[in-house]
């Protein structure tokens, strides 16, 4: 599969299929000019009413005598004042995958024309193809031959800048499918000594320092709550200190939870899609991901990634409610639960973050199933103690597609989580969940200016445009690249 951009319109270039994207209730304002035969045929079926040009909705027609093209597939795009370039990222994505189940070879669209520039609409498109073709290869005897068409971005304008952007796209949507497939692998294939080795590799890929701390490492540091969570598994815990130099005067620090697999310890979670706990290491998948882009697109900002590993497993060894562990800091926790891993496992890599000197901190998490109560897998919960962070955070997301609600955090919050025999207790109960959750997290962050990201909704989805499968989405990979550049 190869994706290439042409200057030439969809019609001329020599591919399988044209694509054509048709703005709903238009009135003749096409995204590019229809040969005359081809338009005969679109106009009778929205007489018919067979096609409205709502968005991704398809039709297929026969080529005419004089096109190279075997075939030609109308999609619509929509209503024209609501095309953005999140809709470029699904038009695509449900291209790729109607391509691929038809067996077509190659396909040419031109990019649909909205309130944004054409690099960003490149840019979006590829990211689009890329992530909606995407699929975990899995563990199967027979591995399933797959035929993922070449597709031409037709009609381009400005090639030098297209080219740049189209290169962008595709490394960003790259490493997004990265940290996918690193979410769909099961635990007992990817335990914390063998995700922090994936780190490790990919900086050797992409150009980033990687330092592991091993357990014995911790305990010198007195990282106490990371090997707290990790002591019930046979597995011990890891912390990854990843490391992009721009030679900058600001550093980002971006830090993911990286539970590789969640039981819930001694506070067991119920049986049912327990399975899908292998899931919680996408936030540091997400920080992965996410380093990857951003060694090799060059952001004009030091970036520190940061993954807080282990395995939260039940057993002799296992850190039991009303146990007390002490971070990094010094602070202390009472574990009131041991299904609340996260936040404990956190508060070692954001309180090293502030040791390194971040001046901010951004921090993402498959925290709260309170989250999904709140938004659904719509949206991305946030909790932040900074507007002006919170606001460039938002903004990268909004951005690049992924959306982002803040909460409040009401100081009458703080009293939720008081501890008797410690600093703080790391389950204060069920209200305000997701917010306390994130708040906890801040206390470990020393004062700098600090987000909390949770995506324990927006982490996975069902089968949809950019989803061939359900599954692992990837989430915060393109918004923390596009955080970088912004930041710099």
């Amino acid at each position: 599969m190869k994706v290439e951009i042409k200057t030439a319109d969809a019609f001329s270039v020599p591919a399988e299929l044209v694509a054509v994207g048709v703005y709903q209730n238009d009135n003749g304002n096409r995204p590019e000019h229809i040969p005359q035969d081809y338009q005969g045929l679109l106009n009778d079926a929205v007489a018919r009413g067979e096609f409205e040009g709502k968005l991704m909705q398809t039709l297929n027609v026969l080529p005419a005598p004089a096109s190279p093209s075997r075939r030609v597939l109308f999609i619509g795009l929509g209503r024209e004042a609501e095309v953005t370039a999140q809709t470029i990222r699904k038009i695509f994505g449900h291209l790729a995958q109607i391509t691929e189940k038809t067996k077509i070879r190659s396909v040419a669209m031109s990019i649909p024309v909205g309130q944004f520039s054409e690099e960003d609409a490149v840019t979006s498109a590829a990211e689009g193809w890329l992530l909606g073709a995407w699929q975990f290869e899995g563990y199967h005897q027979d591995s399933k031959e797959r035929n993922l068409p070449d597709l031409y971005l037709s009609g381009i304008t400005q090639l030098e800048l297209a080219q740049k952007a189209l290169d962008f796209g595709l490394m960003v949507a790259t490493q997004q499918n990265l940290t996918r497939d690193l979410g769909y692998r099961p635990s007992n294939l990817l335990y914390p000594e063998l995700l922090a080795e994936e780190a490790v590799r990919a900086g050797t890929r992409h150009g980033f320092s990687v330092e592991v701390f091993d357990e014995n490492k911790l305990r010198e540091l007195g990282m106490g709550a990371l090997l707290g969570v990790g002591q019930g598994s046979v597995h011990p815990p890891r912390l990854v200190v990843m490391r992009y130099d721009a030679h900058a005067d600001k550093t980002l620090a971006l830090v993911g939870k990286g539970i590789t697999f969640d039981s819930g310890g001694i506070s067991l979670k119920p049986p049912t899609a327990m399975e899908e706990m292998k899931y919680d290491m996408l936030g540091a998948g997400a920080v992965l991901g996410a380093m990857c882009a951003i060694a090799e697109t060059k952001p004009r900002v030091n970036v520190i990634g940061l993954m807080a590993i282990a395995q939260n497993m039940p057993s002799g060894s296992a850190y039991k409610p009303g146990d007390v562990v002490r971070a990094f800091n010094g602070k202390t926790i009472e574990i009131t639960n041991t299904d609340a891993e996260g936040r404990v496992a956190l508060a070692d890599a954001v309180s090293y973050a502030a040791h390194l000197h971040a001046d901010w901190i951004v921090e993402t998490s498959t925290l709260t199933g309170a989250v999904l109560v709140v938004l659904g897998h719509e949206a991305t919960g946030m909790v932040a103690d900074d507007d002006k962070l919170a606001e460039q955070v938002i903004r990268a997301g909004e951005a690049v597609g992924e959306r982002i609600w803040r909460l409040p955090i009401y100081p009458e919050y703080k009293d939720l989580y008081k501890s008797k025999v410690a600093d703080i207790k790391n389950s204060p109960g069920r209200d305000a969940g997701t917010i306390t959750g994130g708040m906890i997290i801040r206390e470990f962050a020393g004062g700098i200016p600090f987000v909390h990201l949770d995506i324990a909704g927006s982490a996975w989805t069902k089968t949809g445009p950019l989803n061939a499968v359900d599954g692992a989405t990837g989430v915060m990979v393109r918004t923390f690249v596009e955080l970088a550049h912004k930041i710099s």
